[in-house]
């Protein structure tokens, strides 16, 4: 039996965390172990309290200096142990019972990057109009600069082979456009799935500003021009 890694990057999550912790466990994945790893990003909530609840049943991993979610799902795919790896943020955006669907894929062959896509399915297309337009900006230029057809590159659900972890760099939100050019460049076949989707704002606790945004853009350009 195949296992899958879940590496759960966190900070200052303590009004989300039990229920997502509690979905991953209940998730439906036939014929897959879990593994679920969580990198608390040096939060300053009740996180930490509440997570060495879990300690007997999940990997729990403390870092005392803050980041940026990148730098924790780099730390945690250093302890996982899968096949295949897969990011799942700690807030209830994204609900772990899709990840069976990105399961289907894998046990297909039909590509060994998997994503789960926002944008496949008109009623997934959730959240304000200028995030939405940033994604979508940003995803058409990566697919042009690598020459991909996705349609959500900003996806949290991310699954790829364990053997493709060492190309995720550490960093913020910036680094999952950065592996996705990496596995690009290596030739891995992507493929995507549609997914819920339920959106948050800054109120509620969402880390990702404009900012991010433009940065990350700055940030695939130098990229590719490195790679020439």
């Amino acid at each position: 039996m195949k296992t899958l890694s879940i590496v759960v990057p966190c900070y200052n999550e303590e009004k989300t965390i039990k229920e997502i912790l509690h979905r991953l466990q209940v998730a439906p994945m036939r014929g897959w172990q879990k593994e679920i790893i969580v990198v608390d990003d040096a939060s300053h909530d009740a996180t930490r309290d509440i997570l060495k609840q879990y300690e007997d049943s999940v990997r729990i991993i403390y870092s005392e200096k803050n980041g940026g979610k990148g730098t924790a799902v780099r730390r945690g795919i250093e302890y996982a142990t899968g096949e295949f790896v897969l990011i799942q943020d700690a807030d209830l955006e994204y609900d772990p019972a899709d990840i069976q669907h990105l399961l289907a894929v894998a046990e297909s062959n039909t590509a060994e990057v998997v994503y789960g896509s926002r944008n496949l399915n008109p009623w997934t297309r959730r959240g304000g109009l200028i995030p939405r337009i940033g994604v979508w900006f940003i995803t058409k230029l990566i697919n042009i600069l690598h020459r991909l057809s996705l349609t959500d590159v900003w996806t949290c659900y991310k699954m790829f082979p364990h053997e493709a972890a060492p190309d995720f760099v550490v960093g913020r939100f910036e680094s999952e456009l950065l592996f996705t050019a990496a596995l690009a460049r290596r030739g891995y076949r992507f493929a995507e799935v549609p997914i819920s989707y339920a959106p948050r704002d800054a109120a509620e606790g969402k880390k990702i500003r404009y900012r991010d945004g433009l940065h990350a853009i700055i940030v695939v350009i130098r990229d590719w021009m490195r790679h020439l």
